[in-house]
């Protein structure tokens, strides 16, 4: 399973956390910051561009981020709302 596949069944199990996360993607109005998920952080470095990696406390206590990916918004949302139909989660239009 590639890291994109593994992000979108484990973040996106439900309607909330479809509503919640494709609200942070798909709003113009937030320009940078963070959507934090079960495993994974979104980064918003723009409202273009965004860096997908997962997270975790190492042994160490320190954060270790596990091979990110970049990938634009176009294209994170259509993977987002193409993941979710086949989950049967009803697509909502939160591109504001």
């Amino acid at each position: 399973m590639d890291i994109m596949e593994h992000f979108l069944r484990v973040e996106l199990q439900n309607q909330v956390a479809y509503t919640e996360m494709l609200q942070f993607v798909a709003s113009l109005y937030i320009r940078s910051g963070e959507f934090e998920g079960e495993e994974y952080v979104i980064r918003k470095l723009d409202h273009l561009n965004f860096i997908i990696a997962r997270e975790y406390i190492g042994l160490d206590g320190e954060r270790d981020i596990s091979r990110p990916i970049v990938i634009s918004r176009q294209a994170l949302i259509a993977k987002i709302n193409k993941h979710v139909r086949t989950r049967g989660i009803a697509l909502i239009n939160a591109c504001v």
